[in-house]
């Protein structure tokens, strides 16, 4: 098993954002997400959720083998982006 951040088996940090992935798609901004439409609706109500997913999948790809550890980097790039699209959906574009 391949240790990861803080000594820790990369699946444990897996497990760790999975399980915020699914609390994610389950508890989201009611209020905001009511005045939304259309794709800013998508990226607000999904767009954390789809974060998380993302960095699973990113720790995943780690915990497996030392080779795909520059596959992660990109998956983990394109989580990085994914939040900060939806930081401007949620808070700047109105």
């Amino acid at each position: 098993m391949i240790k990861g951040f803080l000594n820790l088996p990369w699946f444990f940090w897996a497990g760790l954002a999975l399980l915020i992935a699914v609390i994610y798609s389950f508890f989201w901004p009611h209020k905001v997400i009511t005045q939304t439409s259309g794709l800013r609706f998508l990226i607000v109500r999904w767009g954390h959720a789809i974060v998380w997913l993302l960095l699973t999948v990113n720790f995943v790809m780690r915990g497996l083998s030392v080779s795909l550890n520059g596959a992660a980097n990109l998956v983990a790039s394109i989580a990085g982006l994914m939040y900060l699209l939806f930081l401007a959906m949620t808070f700047i574009v109105k």
